[in-house]
């Protein structure tokens, strides 16, 4: 649903990358307690997202040394709205924005919040068309993490996968509520020594427009994996899970990583699989050795039978699927690489689908290290990733690689479907201007055809590039740099989304 309004201007401060008018405002945006969804349809006239929600640290807390948000506007006409950024402590500061057509406004939350260790923004766009991402960077450049923000609000959030091992690991779960109203969440964690629900766990009550920020260390101590299931009682929440390791953990876990949520449970989830590709190259191009594990949650009251199923890009070879049984409330940590099974197999996509009730959440957690021993010399990329599995598709998609990144970026796009192909076209509609040596470098192919259960991954220039496809696909971005690697997922268009068959 869109918002149109016309906040008064009070100061404005010229800003030397767009034109982006600060005024401030005692409000923030007027909204119901239903389920808001702002997914664009760029490729269509009329209808388009109109909110962002970001969530994440600040330059204050552990392991952070920046976080930067980015408004991308990609149309032929400025773009005007309204930014509010609240903090853990119930700060809110509101201004309002312009940024010219085809520029690109970063900002830091911190100077809104000074005295703040996690902040949320909430980005209002009346007139669609925008592009908004953030980018958190480790202390010391140890490690890196980049996404788009969210563009939905939900009733039930699952996070599989977090760490709080001690010592030198941080986990914290962040909870916004952008409404008027409040709202109360039940809160259940679920350990290596089962599940776990305390009295400060239930009933949390995230007040009007704020934010709150929940240590799972404190609550769940020393456990090598912790899934969070959040179920709200009362209203509508954004969340997403900050994790920072400083390397001194029992498994050494270093590097930054800000994870969506995923709005709920599905029965049929979709993961590209940990790109292997260089590994198997050759071990002229072979990177270091790569931690990469699947983990299932099951919210549900009831035991699910599953099974997590590669499918080879190559078609050729048949892979067992993982088969297991996960009883209610738990969740199983399912090592891809342990047994040797997708060995010598090249590019592949994931398929986790339950025989049972719809109660699934996954994640991918990937993260490379060095072997004892290893006197190379060549150092190892700090930093690990969590990827949350997706439980739809969709024809129309964008993603952005930041043109300040000297990372390589590639671009994967899947097809998940049982039966038909999918005609997949790729544009450049915001990019940083006309650089031919770049574009030699990072050559974005006009077109791609992908059968049933394939993927595709190709190099993706800096700027923002538009997916569509004559059949519904999933899309990623892998970034892999100096700071560490990074993925996330593309943002769908609004009207094209689909649960594929």
């Amino acid at each position: 649903m869109n918002a149109v309004r016309a906040p008064a201007v009070i100061m404005l401060v010229a800003l030397l990358i767009g034109a982006f008018a600060f005024a401030a405002e005692s409000s923030s945006p007027e909204r119901t307690d239903e389920s808001v969804t702002a997914l664009a349809e760029w490729s269509l006239a009329g209808a388009a997202a109109d909110l962002w929600f970001c969530e994440g640290p600040t330059q204050r807390a552990a392991g952070v040394a920046d976080r930067v948000v980015a408004l991308v506007n990609p149309t032929d006409s400025p773009a005007e709205g309204r930014i509010t950024v609240v903090d853990e402590s119930g700060n809110r500061v509101s201004r309002t924005y312009q940024v010219e057509a085809g520029t690109t406004f970063e900002f830091r939350p911190d100077p809104f919040v000074p005295r703040a260790d996690y902040a949320a923004v909430t980005v209002e766009a009346p007139s669609g068309g925008l592009y908004v991402d953030q980018a958190v960077l480790g202390e010391a450049s140890n490690g890196l993490d980049r996404g788009p923000c969210a563009t939905s609000t939900s009733s039930s959030w699952r996070h599989p996968w977090a760490t709080t091992e001690r010592p030198g690991t941080t986990a914290v779960l962040l909870l916004h509520n952008p409404f008027p109203g409040n709202a109360v969440a039940d809160l259940r964690l679920v350990g290596d020594l089962g599940r776990r629900e305390s009295l400060d766990s239930q009933g949390i009550v995230v007040g009007s427009r704020s934010l709150v920020a929940l240590d799972l260390g404190e609550r769940v101590a020393d456990s090598e994996v912790v899934s969070a299931i959040v179920d709200v009682r009362v209203g509508q929440l954004v969340s997403a899970l900050f994790l920072a390791g400083d390397g001194v953990s029992p498994n050494a876990w270093e590097g930054v990583d800000l994870t969506p949520g995923l709005p709920g449970d599905a029965g049929r989830l979709f993961l590209a699989g940990p790109g292997l590709s260089d590994r198997d190259a050759g071990a002229e191009h072979a990177g270091p050795p790569l931690d990469a594990s699947v983990v299932l949650l099951n919210a549900g009251g009831e035991a699910v039978e599953l099974e997590v199923v590669p499918h080879p890009v190559s078609g050729g070879a048949f892979v067992e699927p993982f088969r297991l049984v996960l009883h209610p409330g738990r969740r199983e940590v399912v090592d891809l690489l342990g047994d040797g099974r997708l060995d010598g197999i090249g590019p592949f996509l994931l398929e986790v689908r339950s025989f049972g009730a719809p109660t699934l959440s996954a994640a991918l957690v990937t993260r490379e290290y060095r072997l004892p021993g290893d006197d190379t010399g060549e150092p190892v990329r700090p930093g690990f990733d969590v990827n949350s599995a997706v439980d739809h598709a969709a024809t129309s998609w964008r993603v952005r690689v930041d043109p300040s990144s000297s990372a390589t970026a590639t671009l994967v796009v899947a097809n998940p479907s049982r039966a038909g192909i999918a005609t997949v076209q790729l544009a450049v509609v915001a990019g940083p201007g006309s650089d031919a040596e770049a574009d030699a470098e990072r050559p974005l192919p006009a077109a791609l055809e992908l059968d049933p259960g394939t993927l595709v991954e190709v190099p993706l220039p800096p700027g923002v590039v538009e997916v569509e496809s004559s059949a519904p696909v999933t899309v990623l971005v892998r970034e892999v740099g100096a700071s560490g690697r990074t993925g996330w997922s593309g943002v769908a268009g609004a009207g094209t989304v689909v649960r594929p068959s």
